[in-house]
C-alpha cells in the first residue's frame, strides 16, 4: 500500500497496518543516546528540576501555611491567586524561553532563570501581605521557574531519542525535592519561624541551580548545522514573529494532546494545591497533612521513572493512556468516596504516582511528534495554551470550596474529575489521529 506523508514527511505509517515508525522523522545516527556527557547532562537537569518541580510541588506546604498565619483574613479564592499566577508564568514563559534556547543554547536563558526563581523565593521570605505574596512568588519565582523549565526539559532531547523515555524520567526524578520541602518546612517552621525557614529553602535551591548550570550542556550547533550560517539574531527574530505559530495546530495529533494537557492539568492543579486544605476540612492533624503531601511527592518519583521506562518498551502514548485511566478512577474511586485516612493514604499514593508520570511523559509525547530542533518551541507553545487554563483553575476551584466544607470540596472533585476524564478522551483523539483504533501498535 501507498504510504500516506503525515507532517510533511515527519511521521510515516501506513494506516492499514500495525507498523508506525515514531522516529521516522529524526535522523537516529545523531543521538549519542548514553555517554558520559549526556548523562552528565541528565544529573544536570535533575539538579535544575529539584528546584522548580520542587518548589510547584511544595505549594500545597506553603499556601497551608500561609493562609493560617500572614493571610488568616484572606479569602482562600483571593489566596488562590498567588499560585495562579506563579503557575500561569512557569508554563507561559516558556514560550520565550523556548526559542532562545532552540537557537542560543541552555546558559544564557537558564542563567537569568535562575535569578529570577531565587530571587522571588528570598523576597517570599519577607512577605506579610497579599500584594507581597503575589508579586515575589506568583510572578518573580513563576517567571524564573517558567524560563529554567522548558530549557531543562528540552536538553533531555538533545542526547536522547529510542532511549529518551527512560532519560526524561531520569531526569524529572529531579521532583525528589517535593518530598523532603514539605517536610523541611513542617521541622523548620516551628523552630526558625516562617522567614527563616523560607530562607533555608532558598538558599538550597540556589546550590541545586548553580549545580545544574555548570552541568547541563546542549547541542544546538550540533543539531543546527544547516542554519549555522544564518545569524542567531536573525533567527531568534524569526522565531518570534512565529512565536504563535498555529499551523502547529493543523497537526490533529498536536492539537488534541495540546488540548488533553489544558485539561489535564486543569485537574492536576487543582488536587496538588487543594489537598492540604482538604486535609484540614476533614478535621486531620496539620501535621499528617503535611506527611500527605509528601507521601504523594514520594509516589511520584516511581510514577516518572516506572511509566517512562515501559513507554520506550510500549509506546509512549499507549501508557500515557494507561496513565490517564489511573487518574480518573483515583478521583472518582478512592478520593471521592473517602472513608478513612486510610483511603487518603491511598489516593495520595496512587494519584501521586500517576501525576508524576504525566509530568514524565508529556514532553516525550510532544517529542515524539515533533523534530528535535523544534521541540523548544512546540513545547512552549504547547504549555503557553496550558497556562491558560493554571490561570483560572484555582480561582475556579476555590468557588467550589470557599466554606470549605466537605460537601464544597466533593464538587471540587467532581469537577476535577471531569475535567481529567475529558481530558483522556482527547488523548485518545491524538492517539487515533496516528493509527486509528490499533490498540497493539507501538505509538
Amino acid at each position: 500500500m501507498e504510504k500516506e506523508n503525515i507532517d510533511e514527511g515527519s511521521r510515516l505509517y501506513e494506516p492499514d497496518s500495525d507498523s508506525y515508525d515514531a522516529f521516522a522523522h529524526e535522523n537516529d545516527q545523531v543521538f549519542p543516546e548514553g555517554g558520559w556527557r549526556a548523562w552528565i547532562t541528565i544529573i544536570g537537569t535533575l539538579f535544575g528540576l529539584m528546584t522548580v518541580f520542587g518548589i510547584m510541588d511544595t505549594m500545597a506546604s506553603i499556601q497551608l501555611y500561609i493562609t493560617t498565619h500572614q493571610l488568616a483574613d484572606v479569602k482562600l479564592s483571593s489566596v488562590s491567586w498567588i499560585f495562579s499566577l506563579y503557575m500561569f508564568t512557569n508554563l507561559a514563559l516558556g514560550i520565550i524561553a523556548g526559542p532562545i534556547f532552540d537557537i542560543y543554547g541552555i546558559k544564557k536563558i537558564l542563567l537569568v532563570g535562575i535569578i529570577f526563581n531565587c530571587g522571588g523565593l528570598y523576597a517570599t521570605a519577607f512577605c506579610t501581605e497579599l500584594w507581597h505574596f503575589v508579586l515575589s512568588f506568583g510572578i518573580c519565582t513563576g517567571i524564573g521557574s517558567g524560563l529554567m523549565l522548558t530549557p531543562l526539559v528540552g536538553v533531555v532531547s538533545h542526547w536522547f531519542l529510542k532511549k529518551r523515555g527512560l532519560a526524561n524520567g531520569v531526569s524529572e526524578c529531579g521532583s525528589i525535592s517535593g518530598v523532603f520541602f514539605p517536610i523541611m518546612l513542617r521541622s523548620l517552621y516551628p523552630s526558625l519561624g516562617y522567614k527563616k525557614a523560607m530562607i533555608v529553602l532558598a538558599s538550597i535551591c540556589v546550590i541545586f541551580s548553580i549545580i545544574a548550570y555548570f552541568t547541563v550542556q546542549d547541542r544546538c550547533d550540533e543539531l543546527h548545522k544547516e542554519s549555522l550560517h544564518i545569524p542567531k539574531k536573525t533567527r531568534l527574530i524569526k522565531a518570534y514573529k512565529n512565536m504563535v505559530n498555529f499551523k502547529n495546530f493543523k497537526e490533529k495529533n498536536y492539537l488534541f494532546l495540546v488540548l488533553s494537557m489544558f485539561f489535564d492539568e486543569f485537574s492536576i492543579i487543582l488536587v496538588i494545591t487543594y489537598i492540604a486544605t482538604y486535609g484540614a476540612a476533614r478535621d486531620i492533624p496539620e501535621s499528617t497533612t503535611y506527611i500527605i503531601v509528601t507521601v504523594m511527592n514520594a509516589s511520584g518519583i516511581l510514577g516518572k521513572v516506572i511509566p517512562a521506562y515501559l513507554s520506550d518498551k510500549f509506546g509512549r502514548f499507549n501508557i500515557m493512556l494507561l496513565i490517564m485511566l489511573i487518574l480518573d478512577i483515583s478521583l472518582f474511586a478512592i478520593w471521592l468516596p473517602f472513608y478513612n485516612l486510610a483511603g487518603f493514604y491511598i489516593f495520595a499514593i496512587v494519584y501521586g504516582f500517576a501525576f508524576g508520570a504525566v509530568y514524565a511523559l508529556t514532553p516525550v509525547l510532544i517529542a515524539q511528534i515533533s523534530k528535535t530542533k523544534e521541540f523548544g518551541s512546540r513545547y512552549a507553545m504547547a504549555y503557553f495554551i496550558v497556562a491558560f487554563g493554571n490561570l483560572i483553575s484555582m480561582p475556579i476551584g476555590s468557588q467550589f470550596i470557599n466554606e470549605e466544607t466537605v460537601q464544597n470540596y466533593n464538587h471540587m472533585i467532581i469537577f476535577a474529575g471531569s475535567t481529567c476524564v475529558f481530558a483522556t478522551f482527547l488523548l485518545i483523539l491524538s492517539r487515533y489521529d496516528m493509527v486509528g483504533w490499533k490498540i497493539k501498535t507501538y505509538v
